[in-house]
């Protein structure tokens, strides 16, 4: 038999299949059964080290998926404390002031908005406690992120002298909303970006006198809501109004997990968490999502994670301070190909049954996040099929 380190480490290589009799032996390894004794007979006369070199396969980061080994992606969540104040070590992780005052001027310059910037504030983000740039300039605000990418740009409409004839079709806004993107767009990439949602702050084409374009990022038929630029602009002069980028690179990930496993692997974790209600049915979609903490916050308590108070307490003014014993996770920034596996239960809430959706990666087989409605498949689907999104034609 070949030297068990070489023979183990052949099968990194994604195209070679490893023999399923091997494979199955390890997932069942027992003593006391009669199949595994017969393989310790069988590998009596060679080195200990397999016994070593499958528990390290099993046990560090290596699945198996089929006929391929991949390594693990999940793991176990950090816990940081949650805090609005800027420390030392904050500050050493982001950008400097004079920097962040660099790329602002630079960024708004590129796109003629000259504008004189004035005061900078290192903040933290409300929800996920991120490190951003906070740039005042005339007229507007300005954030970056720790690293200095552009997050999004705020113009009040009161800045501008709106036009009287203000009022364009949304042919014609289709038509500037394209214009915008290659304008704002800090990349050359465009052309990778697709219009999936236009709206404007009034019913009627005419009357709108700020409009909405949201442009995703797409691969093939899936759409990365994670990678978008949305655009809002006051029609005739093109005033810029808001202005946001999110740009979490997608993984393009291969997909080896079937739909039914995804599916086998969603309900056997369900039922771990779910204790209240039955599974009613579930179906599962490909779609790319990001990687989260839901199902970490949901599986510690699910019913303060419901009531979205599972870290936080609201008072009658809607006012929300932390919780003493909250634990905040954090998860790395990962977009992924996944199945997303949708659980209906058999317990009814506003007309419809309750549902939580799980995130399957579809190359390791790990729930890596999820979702209380929808995965980004369904969300595309209920953003095109909005009454309020008038991008098609008529």
């Amino acid at each position: 038999m070949k030297n068990l380190d070489d023979y183990l480490n052949s099968f990194k290589n994604e195209k070679q299949s490893i023999p399923h009799s091997f494979t199955n032996t390890i997932k069942n390894f027992s003593p006391s059964k009669k199949e595994s004794r017969y393989w310790i007979m069988r590998l009596k006369g060679i080195k200990k080290s397999i016994i070593v070199a499958t528990s390290l396969l099993l046990g560090s980061g290596v699945v198996f998926a089929g006929s391929k080994v991949v390594e693990n992606i999940w793991k176990q969540p950090e816990t940081y404390e949650y805090t609005q104040k800027i420390t030392q070590k904050d500050k050493e992780e982001a950008i400097s002031e004079d920097e962040a005052k660099e790329k602002a001027i630079e960024y708004l310059n590129r796109i003629q908005l000259n504008k004189e910037v004035g005061k900078l504030k290192l903040t933290k983000t409300f929800r996920d406690n991120e490190l951003v740039w906070s740039v005042g300039f005339n007229g507007g605000v300005l954030l970056l992120d720790k690293s200095g990418n552009i997050k999004s740009i705020n113009i009040p409409s009161f800045e501008y002298k709106i036009p009287y004839n203000y009022g364009i079709t949304r042919e014609e806004a289709r038509k500037v909303a394209k214009e915008l993107l290659k304008k704002y767009n800090p990349n050359d990439n465009s052309d990778e970006y697709e219009l999936v949602s236009l709206k404007r702050n009034s019913e009627e084409d005419k009357e709108a006198y700020i409009w909405y374009a949201d442009f995703y990022k797409k691969y093939g038929d899936l759409y990365n809501q994670y990678e978008t630029i949305s655009i809002g602009w006051i029609p005739t002069i093109n005033g810029l109004y808001s202005l946001r980028f999110e740009n979490s690179k997608y993984e393009n990930n291969e997909q080896i997990i079937s739909k039914e496993e995804a599916i086998k692997i969603a309900t056997e974790k369900d039922k771990q968490i779910e204790k209240r209600y039955n599974i009613l049915s579930s179906e599962a979609e490909i779609g790319i999502d990001k990687m989260n903490t839901e199902v970490v916050y949901r599986e510690k308590d699910i019913e303060n994670y419901e009531k979205g108070t599972i870290n936080f307490n609201r008072n009658e003014n809607g006012q929300v301070t932390v919780k003493d014993d909250a634990v905040f996770y954090k998860v790395d920034n990962r977009v992924r190909k996944v199945w997303e596996v949708t659980i209906y239960y058999d317990h009814y809430k506003y007309d419809y049954p309750e549902r939580f959706v799980y995130f399957v990666d579809s190359t390791t087989g790990e729930i890596i996040g999820g979702d209380r409605w929808n995965g980004t498949t369904n969300k595309i689907k209920d953003l095109k099929s909005d009454p309020y999104n008038v991008i098609e034609k008529n």
